[in-house]
């Protein structure tokens, strides 16, 4: 009997990566696509109009699910993926669905199988908070960034004092505000508006207000844990960030972690003292020469998939060991450097603007390794190149638009 295996996130290219990474397993899998639209009734199946990753031949079923309501994702897994037979995997790929998934621990554990920590519900979600996790780097000794911490009560907050500028404001839970409130400050002018915004959009929330730092090169770690054995196959160097997807890598390479040991120790340290079970990135940067620690994100990186494609399986590794399979004898490190894209990242900054047709064409020609693009399974290639057939379209209408709108201001 094949292992059922349900994948949720939000982006296509990083589930594409995690039901590529299964196909070694050939797994049964469904794909449970978050939107933030509510239309058709919370949720349903499509069969007509799916997103990209979904075309893969790998795929069994998909399903869109509101992604602004946790019952309902709960209500869907009960409901649509459970199997009398075996224990469904769910991998999730948000941090939405993650926090999820862990607080319903208790609803889902009969029918399913889930990272977790100590399979204690809402552990995830503590872990989530920055300063939960800053406060475990510094015992450790990695290099954090000082920081306060603004409460937005009712829409309304104080402005703390001793803030230094410029400064950074990020939410102190990504499932909170998610990229949308990343902003450097020069004042605190600028730091309110930021708040302001906060406060009508998320009326109770934290915002955490960081001291900036002048980046140098910034990477990320991919790894899986099972609690106590940690593995951490190689280091991603992100080469070129989107321009419209904040703080997500646009083109990046991947390598083996030599010279990046000591550090990696450190981390290893870290995932071991949370306890977490499950696939997780870590976000770190270097300034001034020295290597400061970002966060931690308790589940599937976005450039995950480059480990896969380089030989090291970690999707793979989640699923034989909830399974209580053994994965000694899979490899464990990344033995060579290689650059890889995103090409949704490629397509959203082409739609924007901040490239043209043929640096949209020569980026993804240029790396080693497609996120999307795959002889093997060709149809999501085939509708991303349908995506951007369209944009393109909408471009040279916008183009024509702008010509005519500028040649009537003359008549």
């Amino acid at each position: 009997m094949k292992q059922k295996v349900v994948i949720i996130g939000h982006g296509y290219t990083s589930r594409l990566g995690i039901i590529r990474s299964l196909a070694a397993l050939d797994c049964e899998i469904t794909v449970i696509a978050m939107v933030f639209h509510d239309w058709l009734g919370r949720y349903v199946r499509f069969n007509w109009r799916m997103p990209i990753d979904c075309y893969s031949k790998h795929v069994d079923r998909m399903f869109y699910c509101y992604a602004k309501d946790g019952a309902v994702l709960i209500d869907l897994l009960l409901k649509n993926c459970s199997d009398t037979h075996q224990k469904v995997i769910i991998i999730p790929d948000s941090d939405f669905s993650a926090e999820v998934i862990d607080k319903n621990q208790d609803r889902l554990k009969e029918h399913f199988l889930f990272p977790h920590i100590n399979h204690t519900p809402g552990a995830v979600g503590h872990w989530m908070h920055k300063t939960v996790q800053k406060k475990l780097a510094l015992e450790i000794g990695l290099n954090v960034t000082q920081d306060c911490t603004v409460t937005v009560k009712g829409g309304h907050y104080s402005m703390p004092k001793g803030i230094h500028y410029p400064c950074f404001t990020k939410p102190l839970a990504t499932i909170s505000g998610g990229k949308q409130f990343l902003k450097r400050c020069d004042n605190e002018i600028e730091l309110c508006k930021v708040l302001e915004k906060a406060s009508r959009q998320f009326p109770n929330t934290e915002v955490l207000v960081e001291d900036f730092k002048v980046i140098g090169t910034e990477y990320a770690v991919v790894g899986f844990s099972d609690g106590t054995n940690i593995i951490i196959p190689g280091v991603i160097e992100f080469i070129v960030n989107s321009k419209s997807h904040f703080g997500i890598a646009r083109e990046g390479k991947i390598m083996p972690i030599s010279g990046f040991e000591p550090l990696l120790d450190q981390f290893k340290t870290f995932v071991r003292r949370v306890g977490f079970f499950g696939l997780f990135d870590i976000d770190f940067y270097e300034s001034d020469g020295e290597m400061y620690f970002g966060e931690m994100n308790l589940r599937f990186g976005g450039s995950g998939y480059a480990y896969t494609a380089m030989g090291v399986n970690l999707p793979a590794m989640l699923v034989l060991a909830l399974r209580g399979e053994n994965i000694a004898e899979m490899p464990q490190q990344v033995t060579a450097t290689a650059t890889y894209v995103n090409e949704r990242m490629c397509l959203d900054d082409y739609f924007h603007g901040y490239i043209n047709e043929k640096e949209y064409h020569n980026i993804i020609q240029a790396a080693d390794i497609q996120f999307v693009d795959d002889e093997n399974d060709p149809n999501p290639s085939k509708n991303l190149q349908k995506e951007f057939f369209k944009i393109r379209l909408k471009r040279i209408r916008l183009q024509i638009k702008k010509k005519f709108k500028k040649l009537g201001g003359y008549g």
